[in-house]
C-alpha cells in the first residue's frame, strides 16, 4: 500500500468530482490518499471564520501560507508518490509546482491526463512530459498500475542523470557547426535514456 497525494484542479464541480474519482480508484486498489479539497484545508470555508479573528489580509495571508504548508509537508514528508491531473490546455499551475517537487524528491509521479488539448501539436510542453519521459495514463483504470510500477522503481538518481545529459547536450551544443548535428548528438546522448 502507497501512501499517494492527488494533485490537480479543484475549482469547479466537474474538477473536484473528477480529483474524487481518481482518490477513490487510488482507494479501491488499496493505497492511502490525500485529496487537498477532502483532507486539506478549505479556502472557501476558513477564510470567513479567519476573517472574523483578524484583519482580512492578515487572515488571507495566514490561510495561504497554512494551505502551502500542509500541502508540502503532505507531498514531500506524508506521500510515497503522487498522481497529477493535467487535464486541461494548460495544466492547472499548483499542479504543476506539486509535480515538479514530486519529481525532484524522487516521488513515484503519474501524470493522468485524459484530455487532447496540449500546447505542441498535442503534447504538452517539454518540461512536463519530462517529469514522467512521456509516460501519461488517461484512463482512470490505468493510474493504480502505473503508480505502483513508480513506487517499485528506483528514482535516485533520476535527477543527476537529468543533469548529466543537460551537460552533455550543453557541452556539444556549444560546438555543434549545424541543426543536424546537434540532432544527431541528441539521439545518441539521450538513447536508452530515462529521466
Amino acid at each position: 500500500m502507497a501512501r499517494v497525494y492527488c494533485a490537480g484542479p479543484l475549482f469547479n464541480t466537474p474538477e473536484r468530482r473528477e480529483m474524487l474519482e481518481i482518490a477513490t480508484q487510488l482507494e479501491r486498489g488499496g493505497h492511502e490518499t490525500f485529496l487537498p479539497q477532502r483532507d486539506g484545508l478549505e479556502l472557501a470555508e476558513l477564510e470567513p471564520v479567519l476573517a472574523t479573528l483578524a484583519e482580512q489580509r492578515t487572515a488571507s495571508e495566514v490561510l495561504h501560507r497554512a494551505i502551502f504548508s500542509v500541502d508540502i509537508f503532505k507531498l514531500l514528508s506524508w506521500s510515497d508518490g503522487v498522481v497529477a491531473n493535467f487535464n486541461g490546455r494548460v495544466p492547472d499551475e499548483g499542479t504543476v509546482v506539486e509535480a515538479a517537487l514530486a519529481w525532484h524528491a524522487g516521488k513515484a509521479l503519474v501524470i493522468y491526463k485524459n484530455d487532447s488539448r496540449a500546447a505542441f501539436a498535442g503534447r504538452d510542453n517539454p518540461m512536463l512530459t519530462g517529469l514522467t519521459d512521456g509516460r501519461f495514463v488517461n484512463e482512470l483504470g490505468e493510474v493504480v498500475g502505473l503508480l505502483e510500477a513508480q513506487v517499485a522503481e528506483r528514482r535516485e538518481a533520476r535527477l543527476q542523470d537529468a543533469l548529466d545529459i543537460g551537460r552533455r547536450i550543453n557541452a556539444v551544443r556549444a560546438q555543434a557547426k549545424d541543426v543536424r548535428a546537434m540532432a544527431t548528438a541528441l539521439l545518441q546522448i539521450t538513447a536508452g535514456r530515462r529521466l
